[in-house]
């Protein structure tokens, strides 16, 4: 089992790849190193040109892609290293930001994504602000590790009850899941969580989401 990072350590760790790449870590992101798994995301996308939030997008390689199609796409990362290397890849829109305090107005995408980035943040938390500056009707993609793979010790694989309950109680209704087995030059359906790499769910914003449990509206 890898050894248990800290803070420091995952500011290392990201920083290193931000200077470096990911050739050189024992990790990868499927939306990094797989064409086939960009280009499968980008043609589930109705608009020609969508505003798109893409929340943890690292070095952009999805987001640049997307870009490339001519949708209107804004990368945000919290670690500034990141966002450096995703702008010299030719990122031009991006943010330095807490996926909990987004600092956009109310009602401003199409679509938010998290590409292999919601292990690191807390659901309800973030799907509220993702839902808060959303337009009637957006949607919220979230791509997430399944199976046996492998990830980073602080990054937590959510399976689909754990994502279908928090999209419920933060006001989306769950409208697909897929179960996905994505490699660096193919992307295939998979039977179940169990035997595939990757689950991803698309979740659409409801009229009135259900107060969050103690607290007022942010705004």
């Amino acid at each position: 089992m890898p050894k248990q990072r800290t803070p420091a350590a995952d500011n290392k760790f990201y920083r290193q790849i931000g200077t470096h790449g990911w050739r050189d870590s024992d990790y990868f992101t499927f939306s990094a190193i797989s064409a086939p798994f960009r280009r499968w995301m980008a043609e589930r996308i109705e608009k020609s040109k969508a505003d798109i939030l893409s929340i943890g997008c690292g070095a952009g390689e999805l987001e640049i892609h997307l870009a490339t199609d001519g949708h209107r796409v804004v990368g945000l990362d919290i670690s500034h290293h990141m966002l450096k290397r995703a702008m010299q890849l030719g990122l031009q829109r991006t943010t330095e930001a807490d996926a909990r305090f987004l600092p956009f107005e109310w009602d401003c995408f199409d679509l938010v994504i998290f590409p292999e980035s919601i292990g690191h943040v807390p659901l309800d938390d973030v799907f509220r602000e993702a839902r808060r500056v959303l337009r009637p009707g957006g949607q919220v993609w979230v791509t997430t590790y399944s199976g046996d793979l492998e990830t980073h010790p602080r990054y937590r694989k959510y399976k689909l009850a754990d994502l279908a309950s928090s999209f419920d109680e933060t006001g989306f209704r769950v409208a697909e899941h897929r179960f996905l087995n994505a490699k660096r030059n193919s992307i295939a359906d998979g039977l179940s969580y169990e035997k595939s790499t990757l689950l991803y769910i698309a979740a659409v914003k409801e009229d009135a989401p259900k107060p969050a449990p103690g607290r007022r509206g942010k705004r």
